[in-house]
């Protein structure tokens, strides 16, 4: 897999506004990423570690099983919790 990346600014934009683009070079993945924006004494070489680290955690993240937005009902802790106190004031409360 090769990387390359090049800084690119939006037109009619100043360098403060530009972007590094990078692509990889695999059949997989013909995406085109702008993670970073550029800073005062960027070089590709200063930058491209910080690339590859930044698609590497992306891509364990594209493999982890995606978490559902939506629960119904309280979350597991909020629950426990509950349940919890309900049984501490019922203890409390007998004579």
């Amino acid at each position: 897999m090769t990387y390359s990346c090049c800084l690119e600014t939006p037109t009619g934009k100043d360098q403060a506004d530009a972007w590094w683009w990078f692509s990889v070079s695999s059949a997989a993945d013909r995406q085109r990423y702008a993670p970073f924006r550029h800073t005062a004494g960027d070089t590709p070489a200063k930058v491209r570690p910080r690339i590859v680290a930044w698609y590497e955690e992306m891509l364990v993240k594209r493999a982890q099983p995606s978490v559902p937005a939506y629960r119904r009902g309280r979350p597991p802790a909020a629950v426990a919790a509950a349940n919890a106190a309900a049984a501490a004031t019922v203890v409390d409360n007998e004579p």
